[in-house]
């Protein structure tokens, strides 16, 4: 439970920690002061002493009305009041005193069930075909990188989140490793191996799960280990060759981390983001000096969180809406369904095949 004349305070310390990390201009927070500032004078104007588990998710729904019809505030706009309040809302120290769940905008929002058409379309704008991910994979290996292709392969295949890749261990990938510190990959190409991933709620809960990368990929991690324990030499016919060096050798046979950084380190969250972000613009400049006919701006649009999305939207298309969730985490179903369309002419393949089945 927090009190409504004690909000401001806490507004003021949001707003200066947020303006720290973020480094918003000056224009940004007076915006998100004054949104946020008319909602806590919305509470007082209607004596509202409190805020707490019980009461907020109808406040704020009462305010939203309460833009739309008495004030007169076109949707967008109140969409934009309410990010900025939900986002203040759902702040560590308000959320803690409040003690209520995070909230998201469609808790407050009556949401209207979309046809099959619109949410293929949307599910696109949130992720990348087949084809799509293959060109950006594609032009990565063909800068050489084998790290950086060895990175997007694993978020493509696993669907998983940046703070657990960047947190992978070599032994969280569930094959043998052998003395040399590398995977020894399974006889059958078609295997799929199990992740296990490392994780935790908001309330520092342990959340552990297990996801799924291909054999291909498990080549790549092992190509990407060799890469780091050699290095170009030029031999007496001036001709380079890789050749292993034996300290980096011996340290990769005990290395814990997965990936790394320049310097051998575990690679952190932002250098991952900037890999992605290199590729995505190599991807646009592909497309325009080859005459590439492509509907995606790899620049603007690809980003970890679409890498994501991408696979679990490729998983969706052969699982169940409950395997999806175990695969991506979700504490609830409902945001599952996000990655989910219908299709009806693939819903009549598949009875077809398995009425087939059982007829012959």
């Amino acid at each position: 439970m927090i009190e409504v004349d004690e909000l401001t305070d806490y507004l003021d310390e949001y707003l200066e920690e947020k303006q720290e990390v973020k480094n918003l201009t000056e224009e940004t927070i007076r915006k998100q002061t004054f949104n946020i500032s008319k909602f806590i004078e919305y509470l007082e104007s209607e004596g509202i002493d409190e805020l707490n588990s019980d009461n907020v998710k109808k406040q704020l729904r009462h305010y939203r009305r309460h833009c739309l019809k008495k004030r007169g505030n076109k949707r967008t706009t109140v969409k934009t009041y309410m990010m900025n309040i939900l986002e203040f809302i759902n702040s560590e120290d308000v959320q803690e005193e409040i003690q209520h769940e995070t909230i998201k905008m469609k808790d407050i929002i009556e949401v209207k069930a979309e046809d099959p058409e619109t949410a293929k379309k949307r599910i696109e704008k949130i992720s990348l075909t087949w084809p799509q991910s293959n060109f950006f994979l594609d032009t990565i290996k063909q800068s050489g990188n084998v790290r950086d292709y060895a990175i997007c392969r694993t978020f493509i295949d696993s669907g998983m989140r940046l703070k657990e890749l960047v947190l992978l261990n070599k032994d969280d990938i569930q094959v043998p490793i052998d003395e040399k510190g590398f995977y020894i990959l399974p006889d059958d190409t078609n295997e799929f191996i199990d992740v296990y991933l490392r994780a935790e709620t908001t309330k520092g809960e342990l959340k552990d799960r297990t996801t799924f990368i291909t054999f291909d990929t498990l080549v790549s991690l092992n190509d990407m280990m060799m890469d780091r324990i050699t290095k170009l030499r030029k031999n007496t016919h001036d001709v380079y060759r890789p050749v292993i060096q034996r300290n980096k050798a011996a340290e990769e046979a005990t290395r814990e981390e997965l990936f790394t950084n320049i310097k051998g380190n575990r690679i952190g969250k932002r250098g991952v983001q900037d890999i992605i972000k290199k590729h995505a613009r190599e991807c646009d400049e592909r497309i325009e000096s080859e005459g590439i006919d492509c509907p995606v701006n790899y620049s603007k649009n690809v980003s970890v969180h679409i890498l994501r999305h991408t696979a679990l939207s490729h998983y969706a298309e052969i699982l169940t809406v409950a395997e999806v969730q175990s695969i991506a985490g979700h504490s609830n179903s409902q945001t599952t369904d996000k990655y989910i369309h219908i299709d009806r002419e693939q819903m009549k393949q598949k009875l077809k095949v398995n009425s087939m089945r059982f007829n012959n």
